[in-house]
């Protein structure tokens, strides 16, 4: 649980407790806000199987903006250090805090059509030694356009690049890697109570031996069909197909029902 504030000089918004940090767009929701059953792989193995949730303090505020269609969100924070449960971005010791900052550009293109433009960035520190520091930029984009009243198409895509010192030679050099990674989701409306759609991911492993891959990453693809019963009920099956760094496939067939019981906050908020 958190706290909201409103009431800060400048009309900034400060957050207090534990929450999702505002960190690009799959990791900052709820599971049950997703277009999937699951987390992007990218999400899943650098900021934990459900995304980032952590104890801390968030800023938040608008930056002033001469075009009227177009806004700018900037948020930045302090979290308890750590990850995730999976995650692999940053080591599991809390005592040494991790900082984040992300911006959001939003713009109307047009009555049916808008555009949503973030960059996010994270420090962090590893267990081993806090003299390395870990540092990864997210990159997201999304469109979306209204077809018709009932219809509508949504590509939503997200990247994330680590800078990450892992070793040192004897002369005390440190040699960084940039493991990356990235999802794309195309999501369509048919009708109000129909949605199909497919994602594919992409994600270099952090703590899988080099010698031992058979593969240079994660890869996965698959689609899925949701059946939207109501406002307060929705039924999702999905098939996701993935190919492991290691070297063995997996198939994975998902069914999912999500039904919502009492006060939820506007989807704008």
């Amino acid at each position: 649980a958190y706290i909201t504030h409103w009431g800060l000089p400048g009309e900034i918004k400060a957050k207090v407790g534990r929450m999702r940090p505002k960190v690009g767009k799959a990791s900052a929701i709820h599971r049950d806000q997703l277009e999937t059953v699951d987390e992007p792989l990218v999400v899943q193995k650098y900021l934990g199987n459900e995304g980032l949730f952590r104890t801390g303090i968030e800023l938040s505020g608008f930056l002033p903006s001469p075009w009227s269609a177009v806004t700018h969100e900037l948020t930045a924070g302090v979290m308890e250090g750590g990850i995730g449960e999976g995650g692999t971005l940053f080591g599991s010791n809390r005592r040494y805090p991790s900082l984040y900052a992300h911006l959001k550009n939003f713009w109307d293109m047009s009555d049916t059509t808008n555009a949503e433009l973030g960059a996010t960035y994270l420090v962090g520190s590893k267990d081993a030694d806090r003299r390395f520091e870990v540092n990864a930029l997210g990159v997201d984009a999304t469109l979306v356009h209204h077809v018709t009243p009932t219809n509508k198409f949504k590509w939503q895509n997200e990247l994330y690049l680590q800078d990450r010192d892992e070793s040192i030679t004897e002369e005390g050099i440190a040699y960084a890697e940039n493991p990356w990674g990235f999802y794309s989701l195309v999501d369509y409306r048919l009708t109000p109570r129909w949605g199909i759609g497919g994602r594919f991911d992409y994600v270099e492993l952090v703590d899988v031996d080099p010698l031992r891959r058979d593969r240079h990453s994660d890869t996965a693809f698959g689609g899925y069909l949701t059946f939207y019963q109501s406002e307060f009920a929705r039924w999702r099956m999905q098939y996701r197909h993935t190919e492991l760094a290691q070297g063995s496939n997996e198939n994975a067939v998902f069914l999912q029902g999500t039904v919502a019981i009492g006060v939820h906050k506007h989807q704008l908020q």
